[in-house]
């Protein structure tokens, strides 16, 4: 799939999506279509409700997580267990609760079946689906776990696999983020795709420091990691110079030629799709320039050119929820 036909087939998927929800009634346990084409992700989505393997830190959870259309469930316990969490279940109220070390800091969760409301760290969320108690085992929405305990999280799917990393504290001192939004939160609207309500398809600001002796530039880029998604490529900016502190919010398509690799283009998640994870990460490259023969479409086809050159990298999640 090509940049062009990319950016047409997502930002016309809502519409498609939201015909497929009002005409399909059934649900298939079949795996997803292997091809990389979001546009197949969202036809298929039916296809999708079946178990999903969990593994954290490499090791396989002997619980599979759960999910329901393109939203994915975790069990509470299996997953905060494995994170060292302390995990209590009041029978009565039908709530769970998990205490645990993070970074240093105790982080706590309470949440009760079938409410989509959870308290992390003593300030309440609403979540994209309610927390689902399936024969004893309470499942919940993945942003959650990471809410609550800053776990890292890549999704597989050809191998319907979430790959879930625990938070380790950085090493290089290299930090980056937006101060439009906090980590984990909620994007502001103005900066999703134009057909979205209230999106104008401005690219939120970003800023960092910290980097390493010998940093030559920066390149930063943003992708979904929603299974539909696939971590598609939202916006890559290449070669900004080493004296770069930063980039201005709504610059996109006045920064210098060549540097927009792939040009912004907003969030604009298929309705009832829930929260899409948009991950930026801001790369320290040890050389001036880099060079693309073509523009790739997915995540996994840049990374590699520029973890070749990565004196350091640092990652910003926020998420945004498409109509439901």
């Amino acid at each position: 799939m090509n940049r062009a036909s990319g950016i047409h087939r997502w930002a016309t998927s809502a519409a498609v999506f939201s015909l497929i929800m009002a005409s399909t009634g059934g649900v298939s346990a079949e795996a997803p279509a292997k091809e990389r084409d979001v546009m197949k992700n969202v036809g298929s989505y039916l296809q999708w409700n079946s178990p999903v393997t969990v593994k954290l830190d490499g090791q396989e959870l002997p619980v599979k997580a759960e999910m329901e259309g393109t939203k994915i469930l975790i069990p509470f316990r299996a997953a905060f267990e494995a994170l060292g969490a302390k995990v209590t279940w009041d029978r009565a109220a039908g709530s769970a609760s998990a205490v645990m070390e993070s970074g240093g800091s105790a982080h706590s969760v309470k949440v009760r079946a079938g409410e989509e409301e959870a308290v992390v760290d003593g300030s309440s969320y609403t979540y994209d689906h309610e927390a689902v108690n399936r024969e004893g085992s309470l499942y919940v929405p993945l942003r959650m776990l990471t809410a609550a305990s800053g776990t890292r999280f890549e999704w597989d799917l050809v191998s319907r696999t979430l790959l879930l990393e625990s938070a380790a504290p950085t090493s290089s001192g290299f930090k980056a983020g937006s101060p439009a939004y906090e980590a984990q939160g909620d994007i502001p609207a103005r900066y999703a795709h134009g057909a979205s309500a209230d999106g104008k398809d401005v690219n939120p600001p970003l800023q960092w420091e910290g980097a390493p002796q010998g940093t030559k530039s920066y390149a930063v880029v943003m992708y979904d990691l929603h299974p539909i998604a696939d971590n598609w490529i939202h916006w890559s900016v290449l070669n900004l110079p080493a004296s770069a502190q930063g980039i201005s919010e709504g610059v996109t398509g006045a920064l210098p030629e060549g540097a927009e690799t792939n040009a912004y283009f907003g969030m604009g998640p298929p309705p009832h799709s829930g929260d899409h994870p948009y991950r930026v990460v801001v790369y320290a490259l040890d050389t001036e320039k880099v060079e693309l023969k073509n523009a790739p479409v997915f995540f996994e086809d840049l990374e590699p050119v520029l973890e070749e050159h990565a004196l350091a990298k640092s990652e910003w999640t926020g998420y945004f929820r498409g109509a439901e």
